[in-house]
Parts: structure tokens; C-alpha cells; sequence
């Protein structure tokens, strides 16, 4: 006699439904597909290929998340083909659990995506531009456009509190240097994210502010009372805990949580995040292939281990970094190495499985009100509209410091520009700032080489206006030494500050100065209207 189990029957009517996502339970799952839904992993290709085939379909990963150039990501209509590719792979699965597909689109900065996307200023330029309505704009303008491409989680808002104008990593990522400043416009950016139907994610646990390092390269402490971290860095996700879905935590000690262990991997910090502040949603390592968490655990998969076993719910073990000059980043093996160590963990008792069940079910739970296999591609991305909020954001943001007034006058015949190249392209679209510039020089990385240098300096010679588009010239020691020597030559000049606006107290004879707190297209065509304006 054929027999069907009232589950059976459950399952199939969820299915055909369209809510199958709601009816799979816990204990369904197999200790391999439960660890798989934990790992969140990156792989090459612009296309779902082979490699992602065994990711999801051999290992069961709960996740990817994107990056360039390891994933195109040079058109809306490449990113949508990835997407859906990665999805249908999950849904031929036994259990047909949609994919978190996540990215860093935080604007400013940190954008992954930018071919055919609307390029945001970021953070800080939010923050100076004082409208934090903008923040709310922005987050639901860039997660629209990422959900019509398929990405349904996004890490971000940086909620970190800059308080440390040298902080290597975070600078205006951060929308301001307190923390009223940082939970007002972080609000306001968690509402646009809902708004959009995207995941956001609160970032870096318990706050990466006041650090002279970067936790890719080591591993960073802040030596502050927890009454001191409780009042600064812990206060933006204290208050904002409740609106989010997830959390990022950071590699870096805060003796005051933990004087012995990193906070991914701390059990006392992340105890701190459920217990003390009260949160309920997904926690989600950094990178585990970061320099920082690897100088207390040596390997990635050891990494992994401790992070799960600490409270961590997604275990992120994508992206690059660099080893002596070289870029390496996991490959399809080593993923199902670091996957072994964690079923291994499990089997052996190591970390209990009790552990990994609280973080599966919170990560279905997530899934349940977020994702399906369906989004809608129909969404315009790039539009006139989310063009118009960015140049609001820019406009509002943009800093002039001293007296532009003596650049009026200045025959625009000689006018020489200096810049990095990656702001070239920029530059380029901004070509109603000048029409004939003397010359120009672009260096290709942020530390001219000697040769660049040679020409910068004798195109300056001959130029009546110097104009010098700086990008973290404070810890670049070639750029600042640049633009020093052309200061020298007491010509009119323009440094345009691009990146941290510490760039401009390294030089107090530069008598005008534009900051724009972002290096994107919006943010420099603000600058450069600003001088247009000036010179007529």
C-alpha cells in the first residue's frame, strides 16, 4: 500500500505554495547540510560554474558573497545572471534553501558594485551633508538596486564611531566621530535597507574606531574602561541592536570584554552582544582569511572553529589578501578543508552540536523573512532620481577651507592637474571644469613613483594653477611629499581632499582646500563645480 506521512503531504502543499522556505525544520537536516548552511563563501567566476556547483551543491553553503574582479560584477545584467545561476543551483538541493547572496556596498569607500550602478557618496559625506533623511534615501536607493540584481544581504551600515583621525581603516567609512551622530544616521539607514527589502548588517562589533591598525594586516586592541567603550564604541549597536537582522563583528582585543582573545572569537564579547545588549538576530564573523583574527588561530579552518564555538552564526571565509606581494584567496578545496574542520568539530564533541543548531535556526529564521528564488528584476536601477540624491548628498557635504577667490583671473591655459589614477575616469566625466589644462598626471598608486614624480614637477613649472586631488596623502609618504614640494613653489594651488580630510592639517601652507569626504563621481563633480564657479 502507498503511504504518505502527514509531514510528506506538509511539504509538498508548502511547496507548491510557494512558502516550501517556511515549512523545513531543524531537525530535517542532515549535520552536513547544517554545517553548510553556516559557511559563507566566495569563489571565481562570472557565472555560476563548476566551482559553485560544488559549493552549494557538494558542501551545501548557506552563502556567497561577491567581489571584484573575482565576480565581474562590470553590469547590472552580469550580476543578475550570477545571482540567479548561484539560486537555481540551490534550489535542485534536497531541501531548496534560497542563498544568502551578500556584498560590501557600503558607498564612498567601500563599493563593490559600480558599472551601471548608482555610486554613493559615502558615510562621512552623509554625515557632513546633516540631513540624516539622506542616509535613509541612500540605503533604500543602493538596496533596491541591489535586490533587482539579486543580492538580498548587504554589510553594511558601518556604525563605528571615528574617533581617531588616523584610524587606518575606518576614517569616513564612519559617519561621524560620536556616537549621537553615528546612531542618528544609522537609524535612518537601517529603515532605508528595510524599506528596500534588504538585510543589513551592523558593523564592526564592538567598534573599530579608536585603532591605529587594520585588522587585514594585524590584529588591533583598544586599551579603553568598559565604562569608556559603553559610552562610545558599544553605544551605536546598543541602540540600534533591536533594528537590525545581523551583526559583523571585528578582529581586534578590547581588554576590557576579553584581554585574551579577539572579539570574533571571544565568547565573553559575544556573550556581552546577546546578554548585556540584547541581541537576537545573526552575528557574522569578518573575513576569517584576515591577518588579525589569523595571529591568534594560524589557520582559517581553526579560525572557523573558534568562531562557531564562540557565538558566531555565519562564518564568512571569503575575499583576497595579500602574502608577501601576493594575492591569495581560498580555493573550492580549501573551503571544503575549513568545512571537514568544523564537521569534525561537531563529531568530536569539540563544539556542541546544541551550538550549531542555535546557529542554523537563527539563520532560517532569517532566510524565512527575507528570502525566495524570486526578485523583482523589473526595479531601475541607476536611476535619474538615486543619481539626484547622491549629488544632493555631495553638494551638501563638500568643504571649502580658505579663499578661492585667487584663482579667478588665472588664464585657463595652464592649468596642470594631479591625481591618482583611480580618480582618473572620474575626472574625465567632469569635463566642463576646464577645457584646456595645461597637462595632467595621474599616478597609479597612491605613493607616486619617481618617474611620475619627475613629470608632476615639471608640469607644475610651467603651469599657472595647480590643482592636486589628494587621497590619504597621510599615509601614502610619496603623495605627501608631493604635494609638499609643489606647495613650495608658492603657485596658486588646490588640494582637493578625496579621502580623509586629515590629508589637509599635513600641510599649513596650503592657503585653499576643498574636501568632499568621498572619492566618488557625485562627490568630485561637486568639488569641481565648486572651482568652476570660482575662476568665472
Amino acid at each position: 500500500m502507498f503511504c504518505v506521512s502527514l509531514k510528506s503531504i506538509l511539504r509538498i502543499c508548502l511547496f507548491f505554495s510557494g512558502s516550501y522556505l517556511k515549512g523545513i525544520l531543524l531537525e530535517d537536516m542532515s549535520l552536513e547540510e547544517k554545517v553548510g548552511q553556516v559557511l559563507m563563501v566566495h569563489f571565481n567566476g562570472e557565472y555560476a560554474n563548476e566551482d559553485a556547483k560544488k559549493l552549494i551543491q557538494g558542501m551545501y553553503v548557506g552563502g556567497f558573497i561577491y567581489f571584484n574582479p573575482s565576480n565581474g560584477l562590470h553590469s547590472p545584467a552580469q550580476v543578475n545572471q550570477l545571482s540567479r545561476g548561484l539560486q537555481e543551483l540551490a534550489r535542485k538541493n534536497r531541501l531548496s534553501l534560497p542563498l544568502f547572496i551578500a556584498i560590501d556596498q557600503e558607498g564612498g569607500l567601500v563599493a563593490r558594485l559600480q558599472q551601471g550602478f548608482t555610486q554613493f557618496p559615502g558615510n562621512k559625506a552623509i554625515g557632513m551633508a546633516g540631513d540624516p533623511d539622506l542616509a535613509r534615501k541612500a540605503a533604500c536607493a543602493m538596496g533596491q538596486e541591489m535586490r533587482a540584481v539579486g543580492i538580498n544581504m548587504n554589510f553594511a551600515p558601518v556604525v563605528d564611531v571615528n574617533t581617531n583621525p588616523y584610524n587606518p581603516v575606518i576614517g569616513i567609512r564612519a559617519f561621524a566621530d560620536n556616537p549621537e551622530e553615528v546612531i542618528t544616521f544609522g537609524k535612518n539607514a537601517l529603515d532605508g535597507y528595510r524599506q528596500a527589502g534588504t538585510i543589513a548588517t551592523l558593523k564592526h562589533f564592538p567598534g573599530h574606531g579608536d585603532t591605529v591598525v587594520d585588522s587585514h594586516q594585524d590584529l588591533p586592541k583598544i586599551l579603553k574602561s568598559l565604562h569608556e567603550l559603553e559610552t562610545i564604541e558599544l553605544s551605536p549597536f546598543a541602540h540600534l541592536a533591536e533594528s537590525v537582522d545581523a551583526i559583523m563583528t571585528a578582529h581586534l582585543i578590547a581588554p576590557a570584554l576579553d584581554a585574551d582573545h579577539c572579539s570574533t572569537i571571544s565568547k565573553k564579547t559575544l556573550a556581552y552582544l546577546r546578554e548585556k545588549i540584547g541581541f537576537k538576530g545573526v552575528i557574522v564573523t569578518d573575513s576569517l582569511i584576515m591577518q588579525g583574527i589569523l595571529n591568534q588561530t594560524t589557520t582559517v579552518g581553526e579560525a572557523a572553529i573558534q568562531a562557531l564555538d564562540a557565538g558566531c552564526d555565519i562564518i564568512l571565509v571569503g575575499g583576497v589578501r595579500c602574502i608577501n606581494g601576493t594575492t591569495v584567496e581560498l580555493s573550492v578545496d580549501d573551503v571544503k578543508e575549513i568545512r571537514n574542520s568544523l564537521l569534525d568539530s561537531i563529531r568530536t564533541g569539540r563544539v556542541s552540536e546544541s551550538r550549531l543548531n542555535e546557529a542554523v535556526q537563527r539563520i532560517l529564521n532569517l532566510k524565512k523573512l527575507y528570502l525566495d528564488f524570486s526578485y523583482d528584476t523589473a526595479t531601475p536601477i541607476n536611476t535619474t532620481e538615486n543619481y539626484r540624491i547622491a549629488e544632493e548628498i555631495a553638494q551638501k557635504a563638500v568643504r571649502v577651507h580658505g579663499d578661492l577667490s585667487q584663482i579667478k583671473n588665472i588664464s585657463c591655459k595652464k592649468i596642470f592637474i594631479c591625481a591618482p589614477e583611480e580618480l582618473q575616469n572620474t575626472l574625465n566625466k567632469t569635463n566642463f571644469l576646464f577645457q584646456e589644462p595645461a597637462c595632467s598626471v595621474f599616478f597609479e598608486n597612491l605613493n607616486p613613483s619617481e618617474l611620475e614624480i619627475t613629470a608632476a614637477q615639471c608640469a607644475a613649472k610651467n603651469a599657472d594653477l595647480i590643482l592636486f586631488f589628494s587621497y590619504n596623502a597621510w599615509k601614502n609618504p610619496l603623495q605627501k611629499a608631493l604635494i609638499q614640494w609643489l606647495l613650495d613653489l608658492e603657485k596658486p594651488m588646490v588640494i582637493i581632499s578625496t579621502a580623509d580630510p586629515v590629508d589637509l592639517s599635513l600641510f599649513p601652507k596650503a592657503n585653499n582646500s576643498i574636501t568632499t569626504f568621498s572619492p566618488t563621481e557625485p562627490s568630485i563633480k561637486a568639488a569641481c563645480t565648486l572651482l568652476k564657479m570660482c575662476r568665472t
